[in-house]
Formats: structure tokens, C-alpha cells, sequence
């Protein structure tokens, strides 16, 4: 293996993306190859992100394989107290269903956050919010990715076995691979080994607070060093080209079609599988899933034909610096020379970001003012879904509480008025504001905003 090649790559990767720091590992053939680069060490920790999702449905099909579960029985099955708006999933969703984000149910991935305002819901607690967002399709319409459908995932899961996912995990899977460094949740690692988070901020980098997922389960709460991350790799790879009958060996079928990425690799075909995400890449299957959560950014493939697994992580907010490393290692792996993937990812991800910019600066206008904290719009406003969220006053001026981040109010010089949004998703929130009301475009999928009333104050 060419370990000079992929640390020369590695650097230059670094410095092309402006991250703080980035690890990458390289699998192939019986030699591998692990090294990080930057503001971090060789035993740092960095989250995973969505990466869990790999966890938790080997932990499932592994369940499956040993008949405790049934993938194609409806999850009120083993947990009867399931509720969804739609009583047709409410009754027919399963575990496949659930794995290969065919819910009917968008993201309402800020629904994770509104719920931490006052403290961190438990993980029953929060899959029972579930139980009141909207839909905006039918039972396997189509793939609409879930955190949240996850999380009810691992709930239920935690109902069959009698006993906490993390603790299957751990038991099943983490102890035999020997991933000594590899952690379920945050509060479980040694903190002064977790990276500092970054994100990208007027062309220069900026440090944020570390800010916990909250209580999803497996679907976002994992932390591991890029060695045990390789290892993890390696592990997948070796089991789909070894599992034939087994109902592990479904994980790495098509479930669900996904949108090819056709502006990195031109796929063809693009599924969702369990947990685990494939398209074709010069003519071979690869299989991969990718990770970003608040500062960090992380990735695992794999190409069978090729005997190859390679990972990468960083400590830079949603980046597409982990499309460069891993179309580089297969064309690398192929002897391909043709594409020249730092400038190819770096161009078309720096045009999206100018683009989001300009679309927010065309709805801010010139002319935008923050919102006067008029005192009897001030306090808490609720939803069954999304929990609380908080108006109140920084400098006589109105900014809006979701989670732990209280961010302003702005009003366009068309009357329209928005929340500036900076640390998530990046963007302005549509709200309207009344006296006993507020409404927000919690998911812009359903088309409409999301009502919080008024908490009224009981003295």
C-alpha cells in the first residue's frame, strides 16, 4: 500500500478544505493504513454522526438473524403503545420499514433540538413525540432519511431484548471487534479526547461549542478513533461479501431509492439498504454512509470488487471534503488518474454554498431589520411534535430559543419575518408571529409551518 500517497493526499485535503484537522484510514488487499493530520491526535475522538445508523441495523439484522425480531413485523407488535399521526404506519411500519427511511415521515430533524430547550428528553420521551408530527407521504412511498424513525428504531429494539441498545452493542459488536476506542454515547467517552468542533463562517473557521445530539439512539450518538473506525469498515466489508443467505445479508440489498450523486461520481443507481447507503462508481457496487452532525463530518465505503475500505473524519461542519477523499481512493485503488477530485469537490461545494448565501441574502434584502422584543410576545409557545420553543429579549431585540441556541428575529423590507439560523442547518426560518401564537417552517417538505401556542404562565 501506498501509505506516502494517501498522507501527501491527506495534507493536501486538509489545507484545499480549510479543516482544522482530518483522519483518514485506508483498507486493501490485508494492509491498512490509519493517520490523522491537524489539530488532533491518533487517539482522538470524533463523533460519528449518522455513521450509527451501521451500528444499530447490523445490531437489528444480527437479532433478526438469531429470530428474537421479525424485520417485517409491525413494530406495534413489540411495542403496543406505538403511536403515529397516520394509523395505517401506525400499524404496518416495521424494523425494514424504519432501517431503510420508508415512514412517510420527513426529517423534522429540528424537532431534535426544539425538545432540548428546557432539558434533554429520554429517548422514550422523545419517540413519543414522534407520535404527533406529520407525514407527507404514504407507508414506502418513497425514502425520505430519518433520525427520528431511527430513534423509535432503537426503542423498540430496547423493548424486545429487555435491556439498553447501547449495552448490545457494546456486548455484540464492539467487544468482539476489540473497538477499545469507540464509544455509544458522548457522555460515556473520556471528553478531553473529543476534537473541537468547527464550522465555516465568513471564509474563516470558527470553534463552536461542543453541543450533544440528544437522546436519537442509534441513529447519530456514536464517537470512535479513526483506527476503530477502519476496523469498523473492514468489518463491513468482509460481511457483505460473506453473508449470502443470512438476513444480514439484506443490509447490503436495495430497500429504498435514493437520488443518484451525480454531480461527484455520475451513478447510475443510487438505494438505501439497512443503514447502509450504494450506488455504482465505474462499474463497481460501492457501499458507504456518511455522517455530519453540528462541527463535525465523517464517512465509511467500501467496494467490494476491489477488497478496499477507506474512512475519514474531521472536525469541520458539513463538508463534502469526505466525496474528495473517497472517489480519490477508489480511482487510486483502480489506477485511475483521469479526475482531479480535490478541485473537482472543492468547486462544485464552494458554487452550493454561494448559491445558499444568495438565496439568504435575496430574502433578507438590503433594507432587513432585527424585530422590536415587544413584551407580550416574550415566554414559552409550544407543540405536541416539536416541544418548546422561547421568545425573548437580547438588547431590547426579539431572538428565538430551539434547544440550547437562541438565535435573532429579522424582518425583510417586505414585511416578511425570519429566523437566522446558523448553526444547524444554516439557513433563515420563515416564523409568523401573533399574540398567543408563533409559527415556524419547522420542515419544509410538508409545504406549511408548524404551530406553537402560547404556554400560559399559572401563578
Amino acid at each position: 500500500m501506498d501509505t506516502k500517497y494517501f498522507g501527501q493526499f491527506a495534507k493536501k485535503l486538509k489545507d484545499k478544505f480549510n479543516l482544522p484537522s482530518v483522519a483518514v484510514g485506508v483498507y486493501q488487499y490485508g494492509e491498512s493504513f490509519s493517520q490523522v493530520y491537524g489539530q488532533a491526535q491518533a487517539d482522538s475522538l470524533y463523533p460519528l454522526a449518522s455513521i450509527s445508523k451501521t451500528f444499530l441495523a447490523t445490531a437489528i439484522c444480527q437479532l433478526a438473524d438469531k429470530e428474537v425480531i421479525d424485520l417485517d413485523t409491525p413494530l406495534k407488535h413489540y411495542w403496543p403503545d406505538f403511536k403515529m399521526v397516520d394509523k395505517y404506519v401506525e400499524e404496518h411500519l416495521t424494523f425494514r420499514d424504519a432501517l431503510s427511511h420508508q415512514s412517510g415521515l420527513p426529517a423534522h430533524d429540528l424537532m431534535r433540538f426544539t425538545n432540548m430547550n428546557k432539558y434533554d428528553l429520554t429517548l422514550k420521551e422523545k419517540v413519543e413525540h414522534v407520535a404527533y408530527l406529520e407525514p407527507n407521504h404514504e407507508l414506502r412511498y418513497k425514502m425520505q432519511y430519518s433520525n427520528l424513525i431511527f430513534a423509535v428504531a432503537t426503542y423498540v429494539m430496547e423493548q424486545v431484548i429487555g435491556d439498553d441498545y447501547g449495552h448490545y452493542e457494546r456486548e455484540n459488536l464492539l467487544e468482539p471487534l476489540k473497538l477499545h476506542n469507540t464509544f455509544i454515547n458522548h457522555h460515556e467517552a473520556p471528553f478531553n479526547r473529543v476534537v473541537k468542533p468547527y464550522i465555516r463562517q465568513d471564509e474563516k473557521n470558527k470553534e463552536v461549542p461542543f453541543i450533544a445530539p440528544g437522546k436519537v439512539g442509534g441513529a447519530s450518538s456514536m464517537l470512535a478513533t479513526i483506527s476503530d473506525l477502519l476496523t469498523w469498515a473492514k468489518f463491513q466489508l468482509k460481511t457483505q461479501k460473506t453473508t449470502k443467505n443470512e438476513i444480514t445479508a439484506q443490509r447490503y440489498l436495495p430497500q429504498s431509492i435514493m437520488t443518484p450523486s451525480r454531480a461527484y461520481g455520475s451513478a447510475n443507481f443510487a438505494n438505501y439498504g439497512l443503514g447502509m447507503m450504494m450506488e455504482d462508481y465505474r462499474g463497481h457496487k460501492y457501499f458507504y454512509h456518511s455522517g455530519s452532525y453540528i462541527g463535525y463530518c465523517s464517512f465509511l465505503g467500501f467496494v467490494p470488487d476491489l477488497d478496499l475500505a477507506f474512512v475519514m473524519t474531521t472536525n469541520m461542519d458539513s463538508t463534502d471534503a469526505i466525496f474528495a477523499w473517497a472517489y480519490n481512493t477508489i480511482d487510486h485503488a483502480l489506477g485511475v488518474t483521469d479526475t482531479d477530485w480535490l478541485n473537482k469537490v472543492k468547486t462544485i461545494m464552494d458554487n452550493k454554498i454561494a448559491a445558499k448565501e444568495a438565496k439568504i441574502k435575496q430574502l433578507k434584502g438590503d433594507n432587513y431589520i432585527s424585530v422590536p422584543a415587544k413584551a407580550e410576545l416574550l415566554g414559552d409557545y409550544q407543540n405536541k411534535g416539536y416541544g418548546l420553543v422561547t421568545l425573548s429579549a437580547k438588547d431590547d431585540q426579539l431572538v428565538v430559543t430551539i434547544g440550547k441556541w437562541r438565535y435573532p428575529v429579522i424582518k425583510n423590507n417586505n414585511g416578511l419575518m425570519f429566523i437566522e439560523e446558523r448553526l444547524y442547518e444554516h439557513e433563515l426560518l420563515p416564523i409568523t408571529i401573533s399574540k398567543n401564537k408563533v409559527e415556524i417552517l419547522t420542515e419544509p417538505a410538508l409545504g406549511k409551518k408548524t404551530v406553537f401556542n402560547k404556554v400560559e404562565v399559572i401563578i
